[in-house]
């Protein structure tokens, strides 16, 4: 099994759910948030309305009142280099048409100048027609840093991806073929521009855990 700790429990849970009418995935409706208690602050979960228009229905965290910007209701796109567009559209059409799992192991910028290394796994849901257009998704720190910040498992552009796998979840692994993006500079702190979604509240101290 390509996973382990928190997304193997993800995978475990999205195995065991039920499939109505022999459905080849389960119904968003199946998942029981209190049965997702241990893994809600690293949820998300997303609709495919359009190819470049995923919409981040919700995000679990366990200290919403951190952040300035409300996280439910925008495009996943948002969050994601124009120039890698095609690859995470190609991305989230394989883990719901296939459908299958997708594994993801890439490069977080953080404020103390150091990248990090985030896991992500994506795993497909139906809606109440039966059609494949939700993702659940779940993202943990590889190595857990001295200081949890919540918001930098959200800050995932896909510009650093070391690795996908996909998951055979009965019926079989896309092959897809991703296109190789130009290489960009880092960003200079002061224009990223994901910073209005920094928490506004004091940084905790040195020895401080959150969630991550």
């Amino acid at each position: 099994m390509p996973v382990s700790g928190v997304l193997e429990q993800l995978l475990n849970y999205w195995q065991d759910l039920p499939r109505e009418n022999s459905a080849s995935i389960p119904a968003r409706r199946s998942l029981q948030l209190i049965e997702l208690h241990e893994l809600l602050p690293r949820i998300s979960l997303m609709r495919r309305r359009d190819r470049f228009d995923v919409q981040v229905s919700m995000i679990g965290t366990s200290t919403p009142d951190l952040w300035q910007t409300p996280m439910p209701g925008f495009n996943a796109f948002d969050l994601t280099s124009p120039d890698l567009y095609e690859n995470t559209a190609r991305l989230y059409d394989a883990v719901l048409t296939q459908p299958s799992g997708a594994h993801l192991v890439e490069s977080v910028y953080r404020h103390s100048g150091r990248d990090a290394e985030v896991a992500s796994l994506y795993l497909p849901l139906a809606d109440r027609d039966g059609s494949p257009v939700y993702i659940v998704g779940c993202s943990v720190y590889r190595k857990r840093p001295s200081y949890g910040r919540i918001n930098d498992r959200l800050m995932l552009d896909h510009q650093k991806v070391s690795s996908v796998e996909f998951i055979d979840l009965g019926y079989g692994k896309p092959i897809v073929q991703f296109e190789r993006p130009e290489r960009r500079p880092q960003p200079e702190a002061e224009n990223r521009w994901w910073d209005k979604f920094m928490p506004t509240k004091p940084r905790p101290s040195k020895n401080a855990w959150l969630d991550a």
